[in-house]
């Protein structure tokens, strides 16, 4: 059976919650104080089949011009609105309202339903008919249909319903092969349950048992059980009202507005690229810099427009611009938005996000409106490279461009073949890619660095692993910097043993290096079990380096900060333990100063090295052998 969401809107008291019961005999206001005051606050939620064979979820929507940010919540994922208005007073302020909010977020298909025409005479209908015909005049609404109804007497209701199911019969079919995306309007505990979240599922096929995350936090949670329009069911399909049971949650860790996704397929962003339409009926001029409200999905956050042309725009007027937001979210690539004043609350325009996540741009910086339209217009191959150059060093997946990009996943993927075939990407594993030119900076970066090292430190094999990633590549988690790694490897680059040099690179000791290096081996070989201290061997700046060098090359072993073993002295020590453990079957601190004939001052650390090398495991006040390599009992 396939699924459609419709939704309501219109002013308060039109009749809207009224008009749903008597479509599915489902009350939707369903808080003690509506039923008191008799209006909506908060979103209501019912269901019916079509005559078609379509279920139709309902979302009603509170028409108080205080609960705008309810309706917008409620709006999220519609295929058809029910666009209220009562004949008794026809077109009024939160009409206009909702009916721009509609109109700015791309709602494509509408209804538009006369209410309580028993309450009136035929001539009052017309009035209203025709102040509606003007309300959609020039908008995409304006071919819509008008229905005429009353839910307290029947009339026309089943020619409604008709008109639903055929107006749904044309609406394309959701994505149930995307990655998971729901937008959470409710949060709630059930008795035995935990926390359930409920929501329209935009995309994707969710099943009982997935891992699933919940963003912008990006918690990480398992969808213990599924409803779908109040009934238990093993999956959801996209197009569907859904309640989730998430695992393991509380429900202090999510809100309204955070989004339940497939693990690691968004990409939580303060800075959004967008271009907005303001309302022609707007009464201000917006500022750069101006706080605003951002409404997305169900979403509601704080931001400041940033302006890149210009200081101000002008009612009616449509541009490229940003959103710093003041908390992180996370969108798609086309996804519509809203924006109201900060105070005094009105609506302001709205539009659609080419970039979920952008990069700060400068003012009057006209390559940034140039990328903006080639995001809005530009091939696949053009938004990926796009979308790419924004973090040039970074390694992405098919997964973390789709939201970045209007392109299903099929066509995405032959961009990406094209690209990888043509040279502007380049694979560093079968799943992974970055941009060619990225690798080429991040690899003539890395070449400078190593030469700059060399030269000031040539008693040193090269740069640790980790310090060249702390350095140069800390965006990157350690997985991603070993794939950059191994893709930079070749002709200039080697690395060996956790050390990065270059490859052309050799040690190359002057004679009193080279001195000074035997010297350190022989007093530390001379000195047995029992070597002089690294204070005893009064080491120079230069001696300090000679001895890193050793322990780098193996020559010589650390045993604490002040004992050094000469490699041939401790290998002796190890096997002299190793005997004495496969004969006696333990070793006390006292047995290996007798067995050694040393002092506790190296008898203990030495114990304690070897059970750190986990060539012995301490048993109590002793140690036995560990052929396993097991970490003992301290």
């Amino acid at each position: 059976m396939a699924h459609v969401i419709i939704g309501t809107a219109g002013h308060i008291d039109h009749g809207k919650t009224t008009l749903i019961k008597a479509l599915t005999g489902i009350e939707t206001d369903r808080l003690q104080e509506e039923k008191k005051r008799g209006i909506s606050i908060e979103l209501g939620f019912a269901y019916f089949d079509l005559p078609g064979g379509r279920r139709a979820g309902i979302v009603d929507v509170p028409g108080h011009e205080r609960f705008i940010k309810n309706m917008l919540a409620g709006v999220s994922g519609i295929d058809l609105v029910l666009f209220v208005v009562a004949a008794d007073e026809g077109v009024m302020p939160q009409t206009r309202e909702h009916f721009d909010i509609l109109d700015l977020l791309m709602v494509q298909r509408a209804i538009f339903v006369i209410t309580k025409i028993d309450l009136v005479d035929p001539e009052m209908v017309e009035v209203v008919e025709e102040e509606i015909r003007d309300l959609i005049a020039g908008t995409h609404f304006e071919k819509s249909p008008i229905q005429r109804v009353s839910a307290f007497t029947g009339e026309n209701l089943e020619a409604l319903v008709q008109l639903m199911d055929e107006m749904t019969q044309r609406i394309k079919s959701h994505n149930e092969k995307a990655p998971v995306r729901l937008n959470i309007d409710r949060v709630f505990t059930m008795k035995g349950h935990g926390t359930v979240v409920t929501g329209t599922l935009l995309e994707g096929t969710l099943r009982v048992g997935d891992d699933i995350a919940v963003y912008p936090s990006g918690l990480r949670t398992r969808a213990r059980g599924i409803q779908v329009h109040s009934r238990i069911a093993e999956e959801a399909l996209a197009g569907q009202r859904t309640a989730v049971n998430l695992h393991g949650v509380k429900k202090e860790e999510i809100h309204r507005g955070d989004v339940v996704a497939q693990v690691d397929s968004l990409v939580p962003a303060y800075i959004v690229d967008m271009k907005l339409r303001l309302l022609k009926t707007g009464s201000r001029e917006l500022r750069h810099g101006i706080r605003v409200r951002f409404y997305h999905g169900t979403a509601e956050l704080i931001g400041r427009l940033i302006l890149i042309d210009r200081e101000t725009v002008k009612p009616g007027e449509e541009i490229f611009c940003q959103i710093r937001l003041e908390r992180k979210t996370v969108l798609k690539f086309g996804d519509p938005f809203v924006i109201r004043f900060y105070s005094p609350l009105e609506t302001i325009g709205g539009g659609v996000v080419l970039d979920p996540g952008a990069v700060k741009h400068r003012r009057y910086d006209e390559g940034a409106i140039e990328d903006m339209l080639h995001k809005e217009e530009g091939t696949t191959e053009e938004l990926v490279l796009l979308a790419l150059g924004k973090h040039p060093g970074r390694i992405y997946t098919l997964k973390t461009l789709i939201p970045q990009i209007n392109a299903d996943e099929k066509t995405l993927a032959l961009a990406l073949e094209r690209l990888l075939a043509e040279g502007s990407l380049l694979a560093v594993t079968g799943e992974k890619f970055m941009l060619s030119d990225g690798l080429k900076a991040m690899g003539d970066e890395l070449f400078l660095q190593l030469e700059a090292f060399h030269q000031k430190n040539p008693l040193k094999p090269g740069m640790g692993k980790e310090e060249v990633r702390n350095k140069l590549f800390k965006d990157l988690d350690r997985g991603d910097f070993g794939l950059i790694l191994k893709s930079l490897s070749g002709n200039l680059i080697q690395e060996e043993q956790g050390v990065i040099r270059l490859k052309d690179f050799t040690l190359s000791l002057s004679d009193e290096n080279l001195k000074r290096k035997e010297e350190i081996l022989k007093a530390l070989k001379e000195g047995g079990f029992m070597p002089p201290t690294l204070k005893e061997l009064n080491p120079s700046k230069q001696d300090l380096n000679l001895i890193n060098l050793l322990l780098d090359t193996g020559e010589i072993l650390r045993i604490n900060s002040e004992i050094y073993y000469h490699r041939e002295i401790f290998q002796q020590a190890v096997a002299l333990v190793t005997a004495h453990l496969e004969k006696e079957g333990t070793l006390m601190v006292k047995d290996l100063k007798d067995l050694m004939g040393i002092s506790r001052k190296y008898s203990v650390p030495l114990m304690e090295h070897l059970d750190d090398r986990r060539i012995t495991l301490r048993r109590g006040d002793g140690r036995v052998l560990n052929p396993k390599g097991e970490k003992g009992s301290q």
